[in-house]
């Protein structure tokens, strides 16, 4: 009797208790993905063919997702090679953002200027990031006041600011890599997302707010939870979302409100200044130069209730702020990684640390935009690095936004709200594309270039293929008429960035690169990698 009492004890009643809990968890997240793949894999029209998914095995729906998940990087090159390769089309399943259609290289240029109101970029952008439970006022995110900006006072502005964006490149780099010539181990990742955020904002916000680390980290930190959380509600079903969202964004909440702490009264300030200097044109107030100040003169242009919030327009600072940290910080680990890791990485070091010691000398010592232009190599070798090193998956992504679906060049029909869009790996990776497409060579792009300018390649000076180009057969941002904007400003730093750590600092090099990691249909950059770094001796 009390053997058998025994085993009524609390510890095996806890373990069975907790079994059961997860078990039953485990039964619900099947039902509920069994029911979302089905669901999701149900628009597809039949006729076209699948990579990753037999039909006819059970449960094919969520069991193709799951391998979209944990293979992508094999799926999509399975089906370029089956498919692209012939100019078909086929569907790749995702786990998390529903099946995509791929469509064949033949028809980039024809996807690359499909105007937004037939193929939306933007509600695909929403739709991946589920802007609408990730982000907080989605009423500024369907305003294209940022974006003009972007495109018209950004851009134009890129080397005005030189000066200011390197005293933060500087400061940052010496605060977390030191300057007493000692081996450092930091995280690059985390090195860089500083790095980028500190000087970014020198631009967006001012120096005060700019210098501000809590300001600065809140902002980094929100850019992580959105990209974190918007998987996380994509494993719901549209019913479930709202109460997933709730719990998923909590971190985004918090953080968000960190940095709207110090923004929204800075916006605000801006804000009544500006318009008291209208009305009033005594009054004492000269607009400091930098994005704030652009954001509330146009906003003041417009004058619609949305855009003249001070508290919509300071939350487009976050915003913004999620979009130019989280991609330049990709960038430039993706590109610090391949750099220390090619098979002579010492001589490439060399060759570009050269460089950049040269055109600052022709320069007097200034990163001028001209000097910047002239870092050919350490541009090709960034541009060759986004390409071996991309994010895979999807390029120029599109919602098909015409009633009743529409019809594409080679005669199949999609219907409307699915996504279809090009392998990018497929397209960086195929020998048409590129000579020995798999070999990281960092002077791919530069060399036609050098050969030009000094008189080996004739008369004909070579296409242009920087790091800010597009085309279609490199497309780490996109291509046509929804090209990224802000890569011109993003390029700008990011050469200053790589250039001033190859010459004032020395990172040991890896014999095997820590490995990208593939989730879903994207390829994600090791985050926890760490580097040794330290100060050099003899400072640039």
């Amino acid at each position: 009797m009390l053997d058998y009492l025994s085993l009524l004890s609390p510890l095996p009643l806890v373990g069975l208790v907790g079994f059961s809990t997860l078990l039953l968890n485990f039964i619900f997240f099947f039902i509920v993905q069994t029911q979302k793949a089905t669901r999701d894999h149900s628009v597809i029209p039949n006729a076209l063919p699948w990579i990753g998914r037999d039909k006819n095995e059970i449960f094919s729906s969520v069991r193709s997702n799951y391998r979209g998940l944990v293979n992508s990087v094999q799926l999509f090159k399975a089906g370029y090679q089956k498919y692209s390769k012939l100019g078909l089309i086929y569907v790749v399943p995702a786990w998390t953002r529903g099946p995509q259609i791929i469509i064949p290289p033949s028809m980039t240029s024809w996807i690359a200027n499909i105007p937004e109101n037939i193929l939306s970029a933007k509600e695909c952008t929403f739709d991946n990031v589920q802007f609408k439970y990730t982000v907080g006022h989605p009423e500024i995110l369907h305003s294209d006041l940022i974006g003009v900006l972007i495109r018209r006072e950004l851009t134009r502005s890129i080397g005005q600011f030189n000066d200011e964006i390197f005293e933060e490149i500087d400061f940052s780099m010496q605060s977390i890599f030191g300057t007493d010539g000692q081996w450092r181990k930091v995280g690059i990742y985390d090195s860089f997302i500083q790095t980028v955020g500190s000087s970014a904002n020198r631009i967006f916000v001012g120096k005060e707010l700019g210098s501000n680390m809590d300001f600065i980290m809140a902002s980094v930190k929100f850019a992580k939870d959105v990209s974190i959380s918007s998987y996380i509600i994509h494993m719901f079903p549209k019913a479930l979302k709202p109460l997933a969202s709730w719990f998923a964004t909590i971190p985004n909440r918090y953080h968000s409100g960190i940095a709207m702490k110090y923004i929204r009264p800075l916006v605000q300030q801006r804000f009544d200044d500006m318009v008291r200097k209208r009305d009033d044109p005594n009054f004492s107030f000269e607009e400091p130069d930098d994005f704030v100040t652009w954001m509330v003169r146009e906003a003041l242009k417009r004058n619609t209730l949305i855009e003249t919030s001070a508290e919509a327009l300071a939350y487009g600072i976050v915003l913004l702020n999620f979009a130019a940290i989280t991609t330049t910080t990709i960038t430039a680990t993706n590109s610090l990684l391949d750099i220390h890791s090619a098979h002579n990485a010492e001589e490439l070091v060399e060759a570009l640390r050269e460089e950049a010691s040269v055109v600052l000398r022709e320069h007097n010592g200034v990163w001028t935009k001209q000097a910047i232009s002239k870092l050919y190599r350490l541009d090709s070798a960034i541009r060759e690095s986004a390409r071996m090193s991309g994010i895979g998956g999807t390029a120029m992504a599109r919602k098909v936004k015409v009633p009743g679906g529409m019809t594409l060049p080679d005669g199949t029909w999609v219907p409307e709200n699915v996504t279809i869009g090009v392998a990018m790996d497929g397209i960086h990776f195929d020998e048409e594309s590129y000579e020995n497409p798999l070999k990281f060579d960092p002077f791919r792009f530069s060399r036609p270039r050098e050969q030009y300018l000094a008189g080996l390649a004739g008369d004909k000076p070579p296409v242009n293929e920087d790091f800010v180009t597009t085309s279609e057969r490199w497309l780490p941002f996109g291509h046509g008429i929804h090209g990224c904007p802000g890569r011109f400003f993003a390029s700008n730093n990011l050469k200053m960035m790589l250039a001033h750590l190859l010459l004032n600092y020395e990172v040991q090099p890896w014999k095997v690169r820590p490995p990208n990691i593939s989730i879903d249909v994207i390829s994600v950059v090791p985050m926890q990698a760490t580097m040794m770094v330290r100060r050099r001796v003899a400072k640039a």
